[in-house]
């Protein structure tokens, strides 16, 4: 039995990318930690929270939601919450998993779904595409940023 729990856990932090405990139960305890966490983050980050002005990170995507045509159809604090989710996303978003936000005041829903991560120049970047519902139409605009050395994204086109 304790080997079958050294290996599980073993296997569960192979999977996580890798361990720093040393016990098989101190690895099992860690990893459950470790994918709670993971669960409970997950579902705190899917509606952004937006103040009056975007995140530094998120400052330059919401510029360009600004000077886009789909983010002229959109007020500020949609365009905010916009370009917050398109930050996590490009943060830490799975490739072809598409993240939703809910334009509270509006009514507005968009959606974002990254792209894999590549390296051009030493930078991480990702393309993406964002969807907005305006009108009972569905309007998109395909975006690639890359991430700079502050943590920001910076579209590129």
């Amino acid at each position: 039995m304790r080997a079958a729990t050294a290996g599980l856990g073993a296997i569960l932090c192979l999977m996580a990318g890798g361990c720093v405990e040393t016990s098989p139960k101190a690895s099992l305890d860690g990893m459950t930690a470790t994918l709670t966490g993971g669960l409970v983050g997950g579902r705190a980050a899917r509606q952004p929270v937006v103040g009056d002005t975007p995140s530094p990170g998120a400052a330059a995507l919401h510029a360009a939601w600004v000077a886009s045509d789909l983010g002229r159809q959109l007020d500020d604090a949609d365009r905010r919450l916009a370009a917050e989710m398109d930050y996590q996303v490009l943060e830490s978003g799975a490739a072809g998993v598409t993240r939703e936000w809910h334009g509270p005041h509006s009514g507005l829903r968009g959606q974002v779904t990254p792209g894999p991560a590549y390296s051009v120049n030493q930078y991480t970047c990702r393309d993406f595409v964002d969807a907005v519902a305006i009108d009972g139409r569905k309007e998109t605009r395909r975006s690639t940023a890359c991430r700079q050395p502050d943590g920001s994204w910076r579209p590129i086109s």
